[in-house]
């Protein structure tokens, strides 16, 4: 097991100063803005400290029942000043920066998460917020926990010209499926499954037309619960123009999934990867179905 102190440490690497993941001032009265850290807190057994969250935070479903504060990108100072909290957690992607400054005037102590979409980045996230609660001894433990599936999740993660090429979809736009390029939380749950990202090429989650998707032809088209919901069902998934000539839809290789499971990096993610992967490629050698 990689020693806590690395894992913080690591963590701040990535662009964060490192004081971010030292103990909070205070961190009786938490509001949480983003769906993977709100898993970290419930993993940790720290969920009593949770005065709101935001509408990305819907695992465990005890979750949902406490109040919103708004989508992570699009926080409302009004609501969370309302519910005076002492800490406020999120991930890298918090905002929008006029929020954050209004919270930092407020002299509201505001950690921001590094994100990094693998195993590693997942253990940071772990690491970090149990220095922030105080609770470094439980993150260790549940890290312990965690790369159990990790080291599992291994056997498969090398990607290879024989492993499956994959479309990791969010949704439809306008007529178009917006695929995950290889710098996004998509293309990441990818690599960890060993798949090969039909699209490496793009920056982010983009568009792409009908004629790039037939020309990529994956063998598996990869989608959130969400997605699917919002067109129909996997069968208008299948027979969508822009998806209905690839091989994926044709053999019925379309594979549904829970978003933030998939996508959050929390601590489901690497079950998710492991089943994705399993899905893909069978049990490695020595695991039974």
């Amino acid at each position: 097991m990689l020693p806590r102190a690395l894992l913080v440490a690591s963590v701040a690497a990535l662009g964060i100063p490192a004081l971010a993941c030292a103990p909070a001032r205070d961190a009786t009265r938490i509001a949480v803005a983003g769906g993977s850290l709100t898993e970290i807190v419930y993993l940790l057994g720290a969920q009593d400290r949770i005065v709101a969250v935001d509408t990305t935070s819907n695992y465990p479903e005890a979750a949902t029942a406490l109040p919103s504060v708004g989508y992570v990108r699009n926080l409302s100072v009004e609501g969370l000043l309302s519910l005076s909290p002492s800490l406020i957690l999120g991930e890298d992607d918090m905002g929008p920066p006029a929020v954050l400054d209004q919270l930092a005037q407020a002299g509201v102590e505001t950690v921001r998460v590094a994100e990094q979409h693998d195993p590693e980045g997942i253990f940071g996230k772990i690491a970090c917020i149990g220095e922030v609660l105080g609770m470094g001894d439980e993150a260790d433990a549940r890290v312990e926990d965690l790369r159990a599936v990790a080291d599992r999740l291994a056997a498969y993660r090398e990607v290879s010209e024989r492993s499956p090429r994959v479309a990791m979809l969010l949704n439809l736009r306008d007529g178009a499926p917006v695929a995950a390029g290889d710098n996004t939380s998509g293309g990441g749950f990818l690599r960890m499954a060993g798949a090969r990202n039909v699209f490496p090429s793009i920056d982010g989650w983009k568009p792409v037309s009908p004629e790039a998707f037939a020309a990529a032809n994956p063998d598996v088209i990869v989608i959130p619960e969400r997605g699917v919901r919002a067109l129909g069902g996997v069968a208008d998934v299948a027979s969508h123009p822009s998806l209905r000539l690839t091989s994926a839809a044709r053999n019925g290789r379309i594979v549904v999934m829970d978003g933030m499971a998939m996508l959050g990096f929390g601590p489901r993610t690497l079950e998710a990867a492991l089943d994705f992967a399993t899905r893909l490629h069978g049990p490695v050698v020595g695991e039974s179905e």
